[in-house]
């Protein structure tokens, strides 16, 4: 039953009435990836924890992708694109095209006539973030009562196997999810956000070939910095001194803008990260460890997807009991932490 306790953080209530999921059927196995990149399959199955990617093939986009799961979506919530009244596109990579408006064409294809729209981008915490702007613009104009948020990634293609400052990220996989919501839906509500972000690890993850500092003109010759590349010795002291503490600041923060102990909580869904930083998460907040979907074994980390990804998944198989409090929990490139709290 719902608390009287539970604080909505603005005048309007919003909640997912439909879920989509996309993964491309092509998986690479981390012993493939170990191999090419001449290292021991353990560092990506136990200090990881993966044993596959999904990876897009040459016909699937972030865009392809993401209208599949945008589809599957709408037909969920029983509606069709005509009853979408705003549509946000969320990527932590890059899209189909440079200077390109995927929301848009989204709109196009899936005829949202009376629809507005737009791209998000705060790194795989940008999903999280995108649904709580929804509410935001929902409490300001009355005419948006049904939103769209899609996220779509190919974080496959910005790692290389052959580049050693790749292989701390050899679990970034392709895919997508999407979620309708609708103003006053009564399940999965968002009752508060919570975020932070530290502009020290500001350059911590970033391609640097193809933006405006080293544009690809003819005879470029650096394609190793087409590729996400990280410092080891700099994502390492990430993931020891900052990366935890964050995360669990910004779920307290979330939880007592909730009107809630963390002790209500009941389930916890996350972007995808290495289990040794999961486990440290879920004792942290005190929470079981099997009250959290991981999905990274199978699909390996997907960006921005992850966290709804996953949700849809615990969703269907009918673990989140309707009524009890959850946690949306992500992190992004930048870096940046974001939670909400859900009632189911």
């Amino acid at each position: 039953m719902q608390s009287q306790l539970d604080h909505h953080r603005g005048h309007v209530a919003i909640g997912i009435a439909g879920f989509g999921v996309y993964a491309p059927k092509q998986r690479v196995s981390a012993e493939t990836l170990a191999k090419e990149a001449n290292i021991p399959v353990e560092r990506l199955t136990q200090g990881i924890g993966f044993e596959h990617i999904h990876v897009a093939d040459d016909t699937e986009h972030p865009f392809t992708m993401g209208l599949s799961a945008a589809r599957e979506a709408i037909a969920d919530a029983g509606l069709t694109g005509d009853d979408i009244d705003l549509v946000v596109f969320v990527s932590a990579g890059d899209y189909d095209y440079r200077f390109w408006c995927p929301s848009s064409a989204v709109v196009r294809e899936l005829g949202c006539h009376h629809a507005y729209s737009f791209e998000v981008r705060n790194g795989c915490a940008g999903g999280n973030l995108a649904c709580n702007i929804v509410g935001g613009l929902m409490d300001r104009d009355e005419s948006v009562k049904t939103a769209l948020v899609i996220c779509a990634d190919t974080l496959s293609r910005v790692v290389s196997t052959q580049i050693p400052e790749c292989h701390p990220l050899l679990y970034f996989g392709d895919g997508a999810a999407a979620v309708v919501l609708k103003k006053n839906h009564p399940h999965y509500q968002f009752l508060s956000f919570a975020e932070h972000t530290n502009g020290q690890l500001a350059d911590l993850l970033r391609v640097e070939a193809g933006g405006t500092r080293l544009p690809i003109t003819p005879g470029f010759d650096q394609w190793e910095k087409t590729y996400s590349r990280v410092d080891t010795e700099q994502f390492a002291e990430l993931v020891n001194k900052t990366y935890l503490k964050e995360y669990v600041s910004v779920i307290k923060l979330a939880a007592k803008r909730a009107g809630h102990p963390l002790s209500d909580m009941q389930y916890i869904v996350m972007n995808q990260i290495k289990k040794s930083l999961r486990d440290g998460i879920m004792a942290a907040i005190k929470m079981p460890a099997d009250h959290t979907f991981v999905s990274l074994t199978e699909f390996g980390h997907i960006g921005p997807a992850d966290s709804f990804f996953s949700l849809a998944l615990a969703h269907r198989q009918g673990l989140l009991k309707q009524g009890e409090l959850a946690i949306i929990a992500t992190s992004g490139l930048g870096f940046s932490w974001a939670a909400s709290i859900i009632r189911c």
